[in-house]
């Protein structure tokens, strides 16, 4: 009886430090995927960052294009001021008549 008891105790000693290595194994591997998700938020950052600028560069971009006249509402709402300041000096020459 005593042999078959320390037969057992022998065969669960080692399963436990068979559970053992594996949960050494598994806390390795949860280590490096911490690890790389990590460097992935980080790079997440980095490309959220660069996209901000970027489209901070867009938007100046088109406000300079606007100034500069170069965007097609630009064109067209200044065509539209040139026909009212015609239609205006029209309207202020026939009263001065």
């Amino acid at each position: 009886m005593n042999k078959e008891i320390l037969l057992k105790l022998e065969l669960l000693s080692e399963k436990i430090k068979g559970l053992q290595q594996k949960n050494f194994e598994y806390q390795k591997k949860i280590s490096n995927f911490e690890q790389i998700i990590n460097e992935q938020k980080i790079l997440i950052n980095q490309h959220l960052n660069e996209k901000e600028q970027l489209k901070n560069e867009l938007n100046q971009l088109a406000i300079n294009d606007a100034v500069a006249g170069k965007t097609n509402e630009n064109k067209e709402a200044k065509a539209k001021i040139e026909r009212l300041i015609k239609e205006i000096n029209i309207c202020i020459a026939s009263l001065k008549d």
